[in-house]
């Protein structure tokens, strides 16, 4: 019988162990991130010959050479998880999940400990106020618990509040999922060591940051897009105007996912983000766990090999009203390896970002502009979104941060 905590496939059945290490090393590269790594391996076709050419493009751009972790150093680390019950997840790996891979810039290692399986079930992302109210805290865990109950695995951020209450109804069911924003042997918030201990044993941990990362401000943008990423849907219980809570509900409603909210009182300012969205008609409401079931029954799922914006949900409207279509972009003609005297692209986020004033344009005319594709634009922006470099207003149009 196999354990549990194996993932469902790793990769070394489709992928050369020492690609696979290459990598991971590449990945793990301080200043490689999505994109570059993405634009790396288009240009080389193996992390390998990559690893290898960076040095000499670092000199010739005037750079100093990246610090590219060693082989033994990344074996090191595999068997430090290993001990743990967790993995590197890499986006080629057949494990990893496949409406998050559908995103634009997906991230390209994932850090998990646990029931890596879970990470392919059908789920429901579940988020609101960390200061939430006890009946909003109650109801939550009554809501996790019926959904775990009914083959949906709960999506959350173990944060305080609506979070720890959605792990907590969903646990006795071992279907919950936490998506965290440090390393996978760091806590955040630190009474929530107790729960994340068990959703490790019983669920699943899911990270883009490796171990010994704390937790950061910076990191919540990134944890967030995996919650909704990771979902078909997200509900919102207590979420006020301005929250973290609307900004996890503002990118499922970019990737395409059903959108729920819990009515909440009138004068309860934890409460006016939600009611606002139901009033509006963008979010749809929910009383009981059967109206999830029921919406979730009706609407098609996303077709995996798909990005999720390409078969939208009929019953959903677009949170944000975008004036732009985002169309998946075909798969790139392989490449020939450029020789090493070759430069690199000049950066697409700084091209961008010098498009950009406080004055809003639309990813149409972004693109027109920077001669890229409206898809690569989108991707880009949503990084940038991240990182708190743009700001991306109701209407879907795209200032500088004001």
């Amino acid at each position: 019988m196999s354990d549990r905590n194996e993932p469902a496939a790793l990769s070394e059945a489709n992928l050369a162990a020492t690609e696979r290490l290459a990598r991971l090393r590449l990945a793990r590269t301080k200043g490689i991130g999505n994109a570059t790594f993405s634009r790396l391996m288009g240009l080389y076709g193996t992390a390998e010959q990559a690893i290898a050419a960076l040095p000499a493009r670092a000199r010739l751009s005037g750079r100093p050479a990246p610090a590219i972790p060693s082989a033994s150093r990344m074996e090191d680390e595999i068997a430090w998880l290993g001990k743990r019950g967790g993995h590197h997840l890499l986006r080629s790996d057949p494990a990893y999940p496949r409406l998050l891979a559908g995103l634009p810039n997906a991230p390209v290692l994932l850090f998990t400990q646990g029931n890596t399986d879970l990470l392919s079930t059908p789920s429901l992302a579940i988020v609101g106020a960390r200061k939430a109210s006890n009946p909003a805290l109650k109801l939550t865990e009554e809501f996790a618990a019926g959904l775990a109950e009914a083959g949906l695995t709960v999506v959350s951020g173990l944060a305080r509040g609506v979070d720890g209450a959605a792990h907590r109804g969903a646990l006795p069911s071992g279907r919950t999922i936490a998506a965290l924003p440090g390393g996978l042997d760091i806590t955040y918030p630190p009474e929530h060591a107790g729960l994340q201990a068990a959703i490790a044993q019983q669920g699943c941990l899911i990270t883009e940051y490796p171990p010994g990362m704390p937790a950061n401000a910076r990191h919540f943008p990134r944890r967030n897009l995996l919650i909704a990423g990771l979902a078909r849907g997200c509900l919102l219980v207590e979420a006020a105007r301005r929250s973290g809570t609307l900004i996890t509900a503002r990118l499922a409603a970019t990737f395409q996912r059903l959108l729920f909210a819990v009515p909440g009182f009138p004068g309860d300012p934890r409460s006016s983000g939600g009611n606002d969205l139901l009033k509006q008609n963008q979010a749809i409401l929910v009383e009981q766990v059967q109206d999830i079931l029921s919406a979730l029954a009706d609407t098609p799922s996303p077709d995996p090999g798909l990005a999720p914006w390409s078969r939208p949900p009929s019953r959903q409207p677009s949170l944000f009203t975008p004036t732009e279509k985002v169309p998946t972009a075909p798969p790139a003609a392989p490449r020939k390896a450029p020789a090493a005297s070759q430069s690199l692209p000049e950066s697409d986020e700084k091209n961008i970002l010098s498009l950009l004033a406080h004055t809003p344009s639309t990813v149409d005319e972004i693109a027109s502009r920077c001669q890229l594709s409206i898809s690569a634009v989108a991707a880009i922006l949503i990084e940038l979104e991240m990182n708190g470099a743009v700001q991306r207003h109701d209407d879907g149009q795209i200032t500088l941060p004001s």
